[in-house]
């Protein structure tokens, strides 16, 4: 999906979007994924262990943004620059925190740097959770990736 335009809508006020900046704050995103998207606990500690390469990966080539209610930490994303526009990827919002604008919030965010950088493009790979609020945002589908799996027979 797509989007060459200012995101449809406002953000929600009450939340608000930063970069991760220190380890605890990239602990914080890595830790929001993994409940959010109800991986195993070793791999919690598998992003934990990463969080640290994580963030010196983060600067000039792309930044982890966390959002918060009430100075809670309750989602994250990433966003990958690149000279034709931003990548987005890795959006992840807690269970209980859903349908508060986290969401919308961090794509905003990312679009805001995206038109700082002289690069007003937003593309990502949406999954089905996703799909439906970027079409609201205005997001368009360009393309459809099928992954097709063959099995073996081991």
């Amino acid at each position: 999906m797509v989007l060459t335009r200012r995101p449809l809508g406002e953000p929600a006020p009450d939340v608000e979007v930063r970069p991760v900046e220190t380890l605890e704050q990239m602990r914080e995103a890595q830790q929001i994924a993994h409940v959010a998207f109800e991986l195993p606990a070793e791999a919690l500690d598998e992003l934990l262990r990463a969080a640290e390469d994580s963030l010196t990966a983060d600067g000039r080539d792309g930044a982890t943004f966390l959002a918060y209610v009430d100075e809670r930490p309750v989602a994250r994303a990433t966003a990958m620059y690149t000279d034709h526009g931003v990548l987005l990827f890795g959006a992840a919002t807690l269970p209980d925190a859903r349908g508060r604008g986290a969401y919308r919030a961090l794509v905003r965010a990312r679009w805001d740097v995206a038109v700082r950088r002289g690069t007003p493009v937003l593309v990502t790979h949406a999954g089905a959770m996703s799909r439906p609020i970027l079409r609201r945002l205005g997001f368009d589908e360009i393309a459809e990736i099928r992954i097709l799996l063959d099995e073996f027979a081991r």
